[in-house]
């Protein structure tokens, strides 16, 4: 259900500015005249340089409840300054899973000061705790990798004889995960103990997420299936909360970074598989889930294995912007319970008509990636693919989530900052003078 505020406002508030989709939400929701407030700790943040954002703040440094506190003081209009924007009554726009659980879990609170569209704290935990998620798909009918949930030393010795496929161990939610790791392969040469409580001691958890799920530190074990041998092939829409079948779009991921657990950097359209898409909204019904939802499926041995459950924005959301679908524009519209305006929107996105060429990727990402195997090969690496090319033959159709040429301040910012780090990079390997 959608919340209205205490204190009349309107407008958008967005946070991490250097992540494509928050770029992405700016720019979508700019164009149609509504305006936008960005939050970051950072003023070199990609996202500021947009035309299409018109007030920034900067956010102190803290943990997650020192955020909590500070954006709930400007929801009810504190803070010094003349020049602050008003914050009540925005459309808030979480931007990561821990900003997802925060909202979620404070969700009574925020409603008094912000708009929010997404559902209660039990749907949102049992999406961004992947155990409790494969409970749902497996009630639904959805199949994903054989995944096991030990809890220590002694259960992990139990199954590890009984295993007999690669594994990764991978954190049960990325929510406060202090490493921000995605997981690691396991070699099958008897090591699995030593790997698993290594990652624990590696990998910790903020006190919110540990105190909500004491449970939470212990990795899970999951069959891996490389995303270099096994197509990727993505769902991504917008459900709303009255049953109707959702407005989504699909896409096969070809490229990410790093290779085998990252962020999407390339991607090409694909159909839609209608099989697949009821399964996904008999998946969000099992949830009681309504909002933006981006699913990543690997495909192995012809079936689609669910890997992953984005319940927010997302990083290529471009693409689908690009494809018809106006995502961030369906949650503001839904956020402010203008159904009818909705509706419509739902209709257009129906009626768009796919080309079957369109395309995505971050183009200078991509072009000095590119670049850097063009060298390796140069002095005797191995070959590989000509991401140029690609580039170049998909030039038409092709969504780059940053280059925009209305809006080109982004992407003079991301060259800046990039040739800096580039920079310190050198001065690096080289040592102190």
């Amino acid at each position: 259900m959608s919340y209205a505020p205490t204190t009349p406002g309107e407008g958008a508030l967005l946070f991490l500015g250097d992540f494509n989709c928050t770029l992405a939400t700016a720019r979508c929701l700019g164009q149609r005249g509504i305006d936008v407030a960005l939050v970051d700790r950072s003023p070199w943040a990609v996202a500021r340089a947009s035309r299409y954002v018109r007030h920034f703040e900067r956010l102190p440094a803290g943990r997650a409840d020192d955020f909590m506190e500070w954006l709930i003081e400007r929801g009810r209009g504190g803070g010094r300054g003349r020049r602050r924007a008003n914050f009540s009554g925005r459309v808030l726009f979480p931007a990561s899973d821990e900003q997802v659980f925060l909202f979620a879990r404070h969700q009574r609170e925020l409603s008094r000061y912000f708009r929010l569209f997404q559902p209660p704290f039990d749907t949102i935990y049992r999406i961004l705790n992947k155990q409790r998620l494969y409970e749902a798909c497996a009630h639904a009918g959805v199949e994903y990798p054989a995944t096991w949930y030990p809890r220590g030393e002694a259960e992990v010795r139990e199954l590890a004889p009984a295993i007999h496929v690669d594994v990764m161990i991978k954190p049960r939610t990325q929510i406060q995960l202090e490493s921000k790791t995605k997981g690691r392969t396991i070699s099958r040469d008897g090591s699995e103990v030593d790997a698993y409580l290594q990652f624990v001691r590696d990998n910790h958890y903020g006190p919110e997420i540990s105190a909500h799920d004491p449970d939470i530190g212990w990795p899970m074990l999951q069959a891996y299936h490389s995303s270099r041998t096994h197509r990727i092939y993505g769902l991504s829409g917008f459900i709303d909360s009255s049953g109707k079948p959702p407005a989504m779009r699909a896409a096969t991921k070809l490229l990410q970074s790093p290779r085998d657990m990252g962020a999407g950097v390339c991607f090409e359209t694909a159909p839609v598989d209608r099989t697949l898409a009821g399964r996904v909204q008999d998946l969000c019904r099992e949830l009681k889930y309504y909002g933006i939802f981006d699913i990543e499926f690997i495909e192995h041995n012809a079936k689609f294995l669910l890997i992953d459950f984005n319940p927010r924005v997302y990083n290529q959301m471009a693409f689908e912007i690009a494809r018809g679908l106006p995502l961030p524009y369906m949650h503001y519209l839904a956020a402010l319970n203008d159904r009818a305006r909705l509706a419509e929107v739902y209709q257009s996105a129906s009626d768009w008509q796919p080309r079957g060429d369109e395309a995505y990727c971050d183009a200078l990402h991509l072009s000095l990636l590119n670049a850097t195997q063009r060298i390796q090969e140069a002095i005797g690496g191995s070959k590989s693919e000509d991401w140029g090319r690609w580039m170049r033959q998909r030039r038409h159709r092709l969504t780059d989530p940053v280059r925009l040429p209305e809006d080109p301040g982004p992407a003079r910012l991301d060259v800046i900052r990039r040739c800096l780090q580039s920079l310190r990079n050198l001065r690096s390997r080289r040592g102190p003078a």
